[in-house]
């Protein structure tokens, strides 16, 4: 249960405003009144009598992660790994799922999230509602996405799409059922968008009717596109185009529009989400050409998309990626030097992705992303005072590259604690997480009844076998 915003101060802290300017303040304060932030920097001057006071010596305060893109799909984690392939095992059990799964796993997928600092999540589910009761108890900031999709899952299993157009409009009753009954909850903090599945799973009239609808009610628009070879091989076969060349067309690009994954984009295709203003969410495709999307001046947003919802962990494979990528085409020493004006992405950058950019992305920025003064108090705190990460000349640069979710040790939002001191307040962790574990054995053992191939290859490459 969310306990009632107290008015707080956090003292001699080292604060990431991450503003856009770039000001930090090495041994600063910050106050928050009402869920607002109400100063930052020096606050000589303020009178901070009755504040709750957090001592903020070795600690560092950034805003709250933005997670633009994710999917609830944490139950298959130990299965997926080994005989993982989206469209044969990814895909499918999903529909192993059932809406009121979410009482158990919801609980456990925020705690998840909230662990990690992350205050603000883009979350697509087929059964969102279930979901976004769980996110009012626990005091996320979320907008959620009901799954529309019009193919058939089991015979996609084997490449052959058949469209059901059922199954479409059902999914964007379902979408629009959860605006009707979610938008703008608990003072905005829960909202909705429209999420068609991706240009090979969702006919263009669906496309044409969640535009319609997101552009009355003022919401973002995202979906998956050019996410995978098939569907890039799909579009083409049915329309000629690209798949981003077949969004231009439907008039889906544009400043309120996310796309996700991007990994298979032509040039023209590039250009085209340049021009238009689109949005592009970067998620764990290792060969997508991050740094060209920012010189084209592509805001680029980060989601953990599926199963480890870690965006420490998200922030160091996109250095990776990126070093991979530069190695190949022979300019690594370039991209990875000491020069702060050739080295892409730098730190900073790649924490703005995960900060302001994720807020501009998905249309919050006007309240969230950056410590300002008039925006809401949505932020963590990293405990810096352990070996890993102190001694520090940097803590940009140690954040970056050495940090983890258990170096949370604050979480705000709305200017309430979903975390203190390392430990969860509004959710009891361990028995979210025994209940999840249930559940997820639950659902894996039906799918492997049903698909008895898949658990003899899951425990042959387990390389154990169980009494």
């Amino acid at each position: 249960m969310l306990d009632e915003r107290k008015d707080i101060l956090i003292k001699d802290a080292y604060i990431l405003t991450m503003d856009g300017e770039g000001r930090t303040y090495p041994r600063g304060d910050l106050l928050i009144r009402d869920g607002i932030i109400s100063g930052v920097g020096d606050l000589a001057g303020e009178n901070v009598e009755g504040c709750q006071v957090i001592d903020g010596k070795d600690r560092v305060v950034l805003p709250g992660f933005v997670n633009a893109h994710c999917h609830l799909q944490q139950y298959f984690r130990g299965v997926y790994e080994l005989i993982g392939e989206f469209f044969t095992v990814n895909l499918p059990l999903e529909g192993y799922r059932r809406p009121d799964d979410m009482e158990m796993l919801g609980l456990a997928s925020c705690a998840e999230f909230i662990y990690g600092g992350c205050t603000t999540i883009m979350v697509i589910y087929t059964y969102p509602d279930g979901f976004a009761g769980v996110v009012e108890e626990a005091g996320l900031r979320a907008l959620l996405g009901a799954d529309i999709e019009e193919v058939d899952l089991e015979r996609l299993r084997y490449g052959e799409y058949v469209y059901l157009p059922e199954k479409g409009q059902a999914g964007f009753e379902r979408a629009v059922e959860l605006f009707e009954k979610w938008q703008g909850r608990d003072n905005g903090r829960i909202r909705t968008a429209m999420t068609p599945k991706a240009p090979d799973m969702t006919t263009g009239e669906t496309y044409k009717k969640c535009k319609e609808f997101a552009e009355k009610h003022d919401l973002l628009i995202t979906t998956h596109l050019s996410q995978s070879w098939r569907e890039f091989q799909q579009v083409r076969r049915l329309h000629g185009v690209t798949p981003t060349e077949l969004m231009d067309r439907l008039g889906i690009l544009g400043p309120g529009f996310c796309a996700t994954h991007c990994a298979f984009l032509t040039e023209h295709d590039t250009q085209l989400i340049a021009r238009s203003g689109s949005r592009i969410i970067q998620c764990l495709f290792a060969h997508t050409p991050l740094t060209r999307w920012m010189d084209l001046g592509i805001d680029v947003c980060l989601g953990t998309d599926d199963y480890h919802h870690d965006m420490f962990q998200l922030i160091r494979k996109n250095i990776i990626f990126q070093a991979y990528r530069a190695k190949l085409s022979g300019g690594v020493d370039e991209m990875m030097a000491a020069d702060r004006k050739t080295s892409r992405p730098t730190y900073y950058e790649l924490l703005e992705m995960a900060t302001r950019k994720g807020a501009e992305s998905l249309g919050l920025s006007k309240d969230l992303g950056s410590l300002e003064k008039g925006k809401k108090a949505d932020l963590i705190t990293i405990n810096m005072n352990n070996p890993y990460l102190k001694p520090s000349q940097d803590p940009v640069t140690s954040i970056v590259l050495y940090a983890s979710p258990g170096d949370v040790d604050n979480v705000i939002v709305d200017g309430r604690f979903l975390k203190r001191d390392g430990r969860m307040t509004t959710i009891d962790l361990n028995q979210a997480l025994e209940e999840a574990q249930q559940k997820s054995e639950e659902i894996i053992g039906r799918f492997f009844r049903d698909n008895p191939d898949q658990e003899r290859m899951w425990r042959d490459r387990k390389g154990q076998r169980s009494r």
